[in-house]
Parts: C-alpha cells; structure tokens; sequence
C-alpha cells in the first residue's frame, strides 16, 4: 500500500513572530538535511501559542514530521538516548525508525533530522508482515538488547540491534515469556504499552480492561514470572504507553470519538504500588484535547536534562499522513 506524502510548509512567519520569545519552539531543515523529510514547529494551544503550561507539565517544544518514504509514520512507541539526542520508535507495521533530535539553548525541541528505516525480521529473517508485525511496545533491555510487545498475535519478542542501533536491519527475534492474561485479550487491545524495570524486568499493560473487567491490566516481571496489577481506568479510554525513571511510571492514555476527536491523559504513578492488592489511583498530569495540537498519541518517554525531567510523546498517524492525521512528537518539563 503506497502511503502519499503530507506536505507541509515551514511557519517562518511564526518563529519570527516568536523570535524574541526564549520560550517559543522554532523548527526547520539544516542545510544539507534530507529534502524528502519535512519539519514544521506546532504549538500547545492552537488557538492560544503563547500558552505553555498545562496541568503539571510545561511545554517545551513540538513537531510536526512527514517524509516521502511511505515506510514512515505509524509510530507507536519510542526510546531516547540517555541525552535526548537520540530517538528510536517502532512503527505498527513493524519498522524500526531511528533520527536525531535538536535542542535549542532555551531546552525546547527544535527539530528532528538524520531519519533512518530498518526492517524488523521475523525468525526467518523476512520482514515482519499483516497481524504479525502489529509491533506496539518497546523497552530497552541492556547492551543494545530491545523488547518489542505485538498485539493481533500478542507477544513479547527481543531483538539484538546493538547500543548504537546499528544492527536492527539484521536482527532477529528471541521470543520472551510473556504474561498469561486469565480473561480474553481484544484482537486490537493487547499489549500497547512497555517499559524497562531495569535489570532486565519489564513492565507491560494492556490497551483496554480485560474480559468484562473495568480496570487496566499491567503487568511487571522478575526473572520469569509475572504478577498482575490493577490500574483505574476511564470509560472508552485506552492505556497506549509507559515508561519509568526515578521510581515513578508515567503513562499516556487516549481517547478518541468522531464526533470529540481525539483526547490524551498523561498520568503518573509510584512504582512502588506495582504488585500490590489496591488498585492504583494515578496521579492525572494534564489533559489534551481539542484545544491543543492533539493527534493519535501511542508512544512515551522520559529522559533527565540537568534538574529537568522531560517528557516526550510520539502520535501514530495510521500512515494518513495525507489525510486528518499527523506524526506529532512533543516535549513537556515536569514541574510538580
């Protein structure tokens, strides 16, 4: 299926009218950057740009990115390098896609260059294809090592791409054990989300509440073995993403109606409670909806800049890119 290409256009009219603004996002192509890839800045509030705090998070920086590849787009989890220079995310139709990530000296997120596509090989070493490469989660597991959760055929595998992720063309999958949901699974509601524990543990969460449950399932391991939590979940919303650092999981939810569009949740809780009888309550961080520059948000990550803890969120564009959706990357600080 061929994927047209979104053209966009540069807002120079809007960084300039920002240039005097330290807080004001301003993206654009390096000379010599890649023709084919197209970069624009995207404000918080689409109405309102110079707004940049809500709820518990401060904004800094977005994107709007398209490329002529139609391998592009479809990301739905992602990683960055422990400066935030560098960014892996898996694409659903099971792509590994790495780039380069520009800060500015006023910490927002400036643009997103160097794009590169690999293929993500099933044990035969053919790309994976249809329901098998619905890849949805990633988590870093050590030494170049990568765990990648799928859902339509609901599994963990791990993959060897190297800690410079030079290798991902080339890698093959080791399955992982994976948890043994007691109630049904979706066939579109599996295992979204996935994050590192450290020490090779791994935490997982299904999309929707299990069988005629009404909370979220998340599940953690050690070793081989894993233990089932609960977590609150809202009517019609979806748990699309984790991630943990510092002992706290943050967590993106979504939502989506034609006729409300779409609405995210970013919400956060001790790591700690994992494994406990109560259910968990999260703490909600801020809320996006239609006022803001909003899309299909699947993936998270966190990365520490100095006192800093920023938050990036990646939108799957269900390769629409042509059509109503977008690949939206944001950047938020987490003030409290």
């Amino acid at each position: 299926m061929k994927h047209p290409l979104l053209v966009l256009t540069a807002l120079l009219a809007a960084a300039c009218s920002h240039a005097g603004d330290p807080s004001a996002p301003v993206a654009g192509l390096a000379p010599g950057a890649d023709p084919a890839l197209t970069v624009r800045a995207v404000p918080l509030f689409t109405e309102t740009p110079g707004r940049f705090r809500t709820g518990a998070l401060e904004w800094r920086g977005g994107l709007e990115i398209a490329h002529e590849d139609e391998r592009f787009g479809g990301l739905s989890a992602m990683i960055v390098s422990e400066d935030g220079a560098r960014l892996l995310a898996v694409s659903d139709s099971a792509w590994w896609v790495t780039g380069r990530l520009d800060w500015a000296e006023n910490g927002h997120l400036t643009g997103f260059d160097t794009l590169s596509i690999a293929t993500m090989r099933d044990e035969n070493g053919d790309h994976l294809e249809g329901v098998r490469g619905d890849s949805e989660g990633l988590a870093a597991l050590g030494d170049g090592r990568y765990a990648v959760s799928f859902e339509r055929e609901h599994r963990i595998w791990a993959y060897d791409i190297g800690p410079g992720w030079d290798q991902a063309d080339a890698a093959r999958p080791v399955p992982v054990t994976g948890p043994v949901p007691t109630a049904p699974v979706q066939n579109n509601g599996g295992m979204e989300a996935l994050a590192d524990l450290g020490d090779g543990g791994l935490l997982t969460g299904f999309e929707y509440p299990l069988g005629d449950g009404t909370d979220y399932d998340i599940w953690h391991n050690t070793g081989q073995d894993w233990q089932a939590t609960a977590m609150a979940a809202l009517p019609e919303y979806g748990l699309t993403g984790m991630t943990v650092i510092d002992g706290q999981v943050y967590a993106l939810e979504r939502f989506y109606s034609p006729a409300d569009g779409n609405r995210i949740r970013i919400i956060r809780f001790a790591e700690a409670d994992l494994g406990r009888d109560a259910v968990i309550e999260p703490d909600v961080l801020a809320e996006l909806g239609p006022e803001n520059s909003v899309d299909n948000f699947e993936g998270i990550t966190a990365f520490r800049r100095g006192e800093e803890l920023i938050l990036l969120i990646v939108s799957d564009d269900n390769y629409q890119a042509y059509g109503p959706q977008r690949t939206l990357l944001m950047a938020f600080s987490v003030v409290r």
